[in-house]
């Protein structure tokens, strides 16, 4: 027996909307943990939550992760990598 498709729409409830980006964040994390592992690729990786926080995680390279220290949100909130 299958899974039933839900139909996808947003959350009203802040507090379900937080947690559901949350582990959702995890999952999202992990398969890109995998993917870098397993195909031996660099990924960067950049989330906000609903409340504004950016969310960053970067592959193998420590390059990347030294890249990561220089990632801002400006005020039309686009995120640059200097």
């Amino acid at each position: 027996m299958g899974r039933v498709k839900l139909a996808i729409k947003r959350i009203e409830s802040n507090t379900d909307r937080q947690v559901t980006f949350s582990k959702r964040r995890n999952g999202i994390i992990k398969k890109a943990y995998e993917l870098s592992a397993l195909r031996d690729i660099d990924i960067a990786l950049a989330m906000f939550s609903p409340s504004g926080r950016l969310s960053l995680f970067s592959g193998k390279k420590k390059c990347m992760m030294h890249q990561r220290k220089k990632v801002y949100q400006n005020q039309s909130n686009y995120v640059r990598v200097v």
